[in-house]
């Protein structure tokens, strides 16, 4: 992810990171699925994740000033193939591996799988309620910013008449002075 790195600075900079090619973004998601897979804990590979993701829009924006039909065609087949990719680690992530083995390879009981099954749904309703919770906590305060920005776009147009309106009576008073 050197190349990552890389980007970022040239961005902080204020430069452009034209220098990296398409190839180069692939190499960079190759090593971070090498990391997702050998990775244990959720949290580094929601990150890693994210960053894989970031890494995608940054392949879309260069996949859109190619202007050869066939490397857009092939570079647009080779983006989806990643997303796919990161979707299904994704999903592995929210719902655990999804083969039938466990402790030395026996096979769970059909009520274990119902037990793991209810257990992983009962955890995506309560991040699906969390989700929620923020989502309606942020429209609220949505809400309030727009009120806000009426209240100051009013007051900004009324001091501008006001404004205007002084102007004219200082350039008329200054008409009749001068007369």
């Amino acid at each position: 992810r050197t190349h990552l790195v890389s980007y970022s600075l040239l961005k902080l900079k204020g430069g452009r990171a034209n220098s990296m090619s398409i190839q180069d973004y692939y190499a960079d998601l190759d090593e971070l699925f090498g990391e997702i897979k050998a990775e244990t804990k959720k949290g580094k590979i929601d990150e890693l994740l994210s960053e894989a993701d970031e890494i995608v829009g940054q392949i879309k924006i260069e996949i859109a000033s190619i202007t050869n039909p066939n490397e857009k065609k092939e570079a647009l087949s080779k983006t989806s193939s990643y997303e796919k990719k990161i979707q299904a680690y994704k999903r592995k992530a929210l719902l655990g591996p999804q083969d039938d083995s466990a402790d030395g390879g026996q096979k769970l009981s059909s009520v274990d799988k119902s037990k793991q099954g209810l257990a992983k749904l009962n955890g995506a309703r309560e991040m699906l309620a969390e989700t929620e919770e923020v989502g309606t906590k942020v429209l609220s305060d949505l809400a309030i910013q727009k009120e806000v920005i009426k209240r100051s776009t009013k007051t900004m147009k009324e001091t501008n008449q006001e404004l205007s309106m002084a102007q004219k009576l200082a350039n008329k008073m200054s008409r009749w002075w001068r007369a």
